[in-house]
């Protein structure tokens, strides 16, 4: 089986808008769900613990949005999204997300914050707006940081490190350790932010 950045992202944000009621169908691509060339080039290799992949994606997601979602929500609507502002403000995020570089904490970072860029559009009614944060999302997946993330192990190692076989760590390191990461991000993105103003 074959996963690509684009069905990690699909995934993710489908999660996410069921998750609020929101119909999975806002993402749907214009292609009418056909895969593009692109999405198949950039296929991973094949991952015999694809559900584990998901799984470590959609629970480091909820650790890290448990505490960290309402925070890239306000960062989300301080950016005054618009359709015309939309991309532009996704990137600048983005470049201030990875300023220091890239690691796991702050790719699960850009998953909660696209998705929850996708849920406030939805709020402002902007729901056209979703597939092409899911694309924006990919773009930059497989852009900057898919080398990143092969030379590291690949998803095989994103999933050793937040699957279900890390459970064993206590709660409060756990908890530890998602409070240092998301703590570092947000002030770096709302101090980021406050300066572009």
């Amino acid at each position: 089986m074959q996963c690509s950045n684009r069905e990690l992202v699909e995934f993710f944000i489908s999660y996410k808008l069921s998750q609020k009621n929101h119909p999975t169908s806002l993402l749907r691509p214009t292609n009418g769900g056909q895969r593009t060339e692109r999405d198949l080039a950039q296929s991973l290799p094949a991952y015999n613990g694809i559900e584990a992949l998901k799984s470590a994606l959609l629970d480091s997601g909820e650790q890290f949005g448990f505490l960290f979602t309402q925070s890239f929500r306000d960062v989300a609507s301080h950016l005054s999204i618009t359709p015309d502002t939309a991309q532009q403000c996704f990137e600048s995020v983005m470049e201030e997300l990875f300023r220091d570089g890239i690691n796991w904490g702050r790719i699960i970072g850009l998953f909660v914050f696209g998705s929850a860029m996708c849920l406030d559009c939805i709020d402002s009614n902007m729901s056209e707006l979703v597939p092409d944060i899911a694309d924006w999302m990919t773009a930059y997946l497989d852009d900057h940081i898919s080398l990143w993330i092969q030379r590291n192990g690949g998803w095989d190692r994103f999933t050793e490190i937040f699957g279900k076989g890390m459970s064993t760590r206590s709660s409060g390191e756990s908890l530890k350790r998602w409070l240092f990461v998301g703590v570092a991000l947000v002030t770096g993105l709302l101090v980021g932010m406050l300066m572009t103003d």
